[in-house]
């Protein structure tokens, strides 16, 4: 069976992705911090300051799903932050091509996470798809950096490139989740800014999915968005949140000013939003789990957890 390497593993989506794809039979790899080849799942050293990568980990992968990048939403934007932004997304593929280029080393495909903060942080009534263009602000010239470093590996190496353009993930450890829950649940729910902002969001278990297509179907490269067909916006999803819970919402939305004190340029992604469409991703031939957002927040909520999850120490 290939062997997956995966950047990010350690981190939400990469876990999840890393059980999916050892069900499925896969042989799954890590780079990571720290080498450690004897772990549950092998990991193998890198240090992109240092310019710095196990290429034994290269030499083993069939596949890399490169997850690897500091949050977004974690903190304000000063200028260290937003070089880290970029630096851990775009820095860290570079050195990948620059080791592959070196071995003279192909792998059958790179798959790179990407964002639809690529169109940009606006409330519009615009339905965006694939072949639009970035938008101008920072997370758009982020997101474009990331996948331009992307297809790097298609035009410089011929290796087949995926970016996953991902909406906000919704799984019973995200953050989102947490954080709306908690007010909800002692009946202080309530939506966010305007409220009419869309929130493209998408059940963690699609996402993996989606990844385990780009890594079988030859087929597919470019972008694409991973968003679930359901359009929601900000209020509507705290409304979804309080009824799944069975609490009562009535209180008025907390004000934007609350989020750009706290958050700064960064309070944006909150505060705007616009549709996504996943029309390109269906006609690839994928199907969605959780096409609606009550049902994934029922999963995510009351879901069983998985067996696995104690037992797998990743």
């Amino acid at each position: 069976m290939k062997t997956i390497l995966i950047t990010g593993g350690s981190g939400m989506i990469g876990r999840r992705l890393t059980k999916l794809l050892k069900r499925k039979g896969y042989n799954v790899i890590w780079l990571s911090r720290q080498r450690d080849i004897n772990a549950n799942i092998p990991r193998y050293g890198w240090n992109i300051l240092k310019g710095q990568i196990d290429e034994e980990a290269l030499e083993k992968a069939d596949v890399i799903v490169h997850l690897a990048g500091v949050g977004i939403a974690d903190s304000k934007w000063t200028d260290a932050r937003k070089r880290m932004i970029i630096e851990s997304r775009v820095r860290s593929a570079k050195l990948i091509l620059e080791k592959l280029q070196e071995m003279d080393t192909k792998v059958d495909a790179f798959i790179s996470a990407s964002a639809v903060g690529y169109y940009g942080s606006e409330t519009t009534d615009k339905i965006f798809v694939e072949d639009d263009k970035p938008a101008n602000d920072f997370l758009g010239k982020v997101c474009q950096k990331w996948e331009e470093q992307a297809e790097l590996f298609t035009t410089e190496l011929g290796i087949r490139s995926v970016s996953i353009r991902t909406g906000v993930v919704l799984s019973e450890n995200s953050d989102l989740i947490k954080k709306a829950v908690l007010p909800t649940k002692f009946w202080l729910g309530a939506p966010l800014g305007k409220g009419s902002q869309y929130m493209p969001w998408i059940d963690i278990d699609d996402l993996c999915e989606i990844y385990v297509k780009a890594i079988e179907d030859e087929t597919m490269t470019g972008a694409y968005n991973a968003v679930a067909p359901e359009y929601t916006t900000n209020a509507e999803f705290m409304k979804a949140v309080a009824s799944v819970l069975k609490k009562p919402m009535f209180l008025p939305p907390v004000p934007e000013f609350v989020f750009k004190m706290y958050l700064g340029e960064a309070s944006q992604i909150i505060l705007e939003g616009s549709r996504i469409s996943s029309q390109k991703i269906q006609d690839a031939g994928y199907d969605f789990k959780y096409n609606t957002l009550k049902d994934a927040l029922r999963k995510n909520l009351f879901g069983r957890k998985n067996e696995n999850e104690k037992k797998d120490n990743y």
